[in-house]
């Protein structure tokens, strides 16, 4: 079974259009897929029955703030950009997951006794490709 240690992982971003580069500072990443199920049960039957509708996805991003980084920069509430997710790496070979997202709240916070850090949901807007760097 393959292991990833998370300080490998990595995510890159640009405002929809231009060349995604590397996100700086970045602590955590999430990325949730799902599938709408509608069901098509009817009566008479016995059982509830469904089938497969839209695909949704939705993807958390913490950072370390560093108003320096272009990337971090580009992420404002509403903002359209285009996301690649690195799990094991950017060699390669490694897997990559990739889409446009809106930016659907953004949260940034300090505290006396540790970095400032930036917080950002992000909502998918079509499909997730699934690829190799």
């Amino acid at each position: 079974m393959a292991t990833y240690y998370g300080n490998d992982a990595s995510v890159k971003l640009v405002t929809s259009g231009g060349s995604v580069a590397t996100a700086a500072e970045v602590q955590t990443w999430s990325l949730s897929m799902g599938t709408d199920m509608i069901e098509t049960s009817s009566m008479g039957s016995t059982a509830r029955t469904f089938t497969a509708g839209h695909s949704q996805g939705t993807a958390n991003i913490t950072f370390n703030l560093d108003p320096d980084n272009a990337p971090q920069v580009d992420i404002v509430e509403r903002a359209s950009l285009d996301v690649e997710f690195f799990a094991e790496g950017t060699a390669s070979g490694d897997t990559k997951y990739s889409g446009t997202f809106l930016v659907s709240n953004v949260e940034k916070a300090a505290s006396f006794d540790a970095l400032a850090t930036m917080s950002a949901d992000l909502q998918l807007s079509g499909a997730l490709t699934i690829g190799t760097v």
